[in-house]
């Protein structure tokens, strides 16, 4: 629970980056942005009910899974749609039909959050906690997952790296992805 607080001191206080198991409160199809978005908590762990005392406190609700609608990020949806199967014997999606969102939810599902750095409205730098990607729970519950570095927006960014050094890790996609297949030719 999350003492007396201001919403700046809470934010201060928040959970670190890191693997948790979340349960879904609610879907909404956003078409400005198509994709689901699913309005997700911590359910177990010192951060149980995180984000629903957060809500109760300031009614602010700080945590999301937005899923991308988009054909070309339809590998990252099969794969959130493989991590919720796998956490939830009772979970059915036919990948071949019309689904209802509304299945998704309370379902649980592992979740690996990253810190993201990005310009606020009033011009200075914020963070948040985001969702980086959905796991199995028993990923999460076993250790393997891999807690990705921060993400920087807005021309934010850690100091750059000394002239000749190669960043390998860029384009490696998180454990237990796999990639889509399409036809670029390259």
């Amino acid at each position: 629970m999350i003492p007396n607080m201001k919403l700046s001191e809470a934010k201060e206080r928040s959970i670190e980056p890191g693997g948790y198991v979340l349960r879904i409160l609610d879907t909404e199809i956003d078409m400005k942005y198509n994709r689901l978005r699913l309005k997700v908590d911590i359910v177990e762990g010192p951060n149980q009910g995180y984000y629903t005392n957060l809500d109760e406190r300031f009614n602010f609700w700080g945590l999301y899974a937005n899923l991308s609608l988009d054909q070309a990020d339809a590998w990252k949806f099969a794969n959130a749609v493989g991590a919720l199967r796998e956490s939830n014997a009772d979970f059915k999606w036919e990948d071949d039909a019309e689904n209802d969102e509304r299945k998704m939810l309370n379902m649980y599902v592992g979740a690996v959050l990253q810190r993201a750095h990005y310009r606020g409205n009033d011009g200075t730098e914020k963070t948040k906690l985001q969702v980086h990607h959905l796991v199995p729970v028993g990923d999460i519950r076993g250790g393997n997952y891999r807690t990705p570095d921060d993400s920087y927006k807005d021309g934010l960014g850690p100091v750059s790296q000394p002239a000749g050094v190669v960043d390998t890790t860029a384009n490696q996609m998180p454990q237990g992805f796999v990639e889509a297949a399409d036809d670029t030719p390259f």
